[in-house]
């Protein structure tokens, strides 16, 4: 969730900034959360060996519903109704596969397989 109103205040302040900044900042993002994902898996791994393997596919299932959903909510709130469905919005440039992908009924889809994931790695596996 942080990573989502992160993004939310990055957005707000760079389109409201008087500041030409022509930097893809997209990258630095996503490899910000590569790493923070490896870090994790090799923790996970250390300790709980393959079955972290299924955690991290349960983790990177739910990410976007929490991520997507706080950064909806943040530009909402700072923008002035920007996005006026918050939480349940959807953006408005995405490419139309990705967007496709990341709309709210298939991110909450998402999020369900995701956290039953984690209660099958839990319950039956460790």
């Amino acid at each position: 969730m942080a990573e989502g109103f992160r993004e939310g205040f990055y957005w707000h302040y760079r389109n409201n900034s008087r500041r030409d900044c022509s930097f893809e900042i997209n990258r630095i993002f996503g490899l910000q959360r590569s790493l923070v994902l490896m870090l994790i898996f090799g923790f996970l791994f250390n300790n709980i060996g393959w079955y972290s393997l299924l955690y991290m596919i349960s983790i990177s299932m739910t990410f976007s519903y929490f991520h997507n959903g706080t950064y909806y909510l943040t530009r909402n709130k700072l923008d002035d109704k920007m996005y006026p469905n918050t939480w349940k919005d959807e953006s408005k440039t995405l490419p139309v596969f990705y967007s496709g992908l990341m709309k709210y009924n298939k991110r909450t889809i998402f999020m369900i397989i995701g956290l039953l994931i984690q209660i099958f790695v839990y319950i039956f596996l460790l």
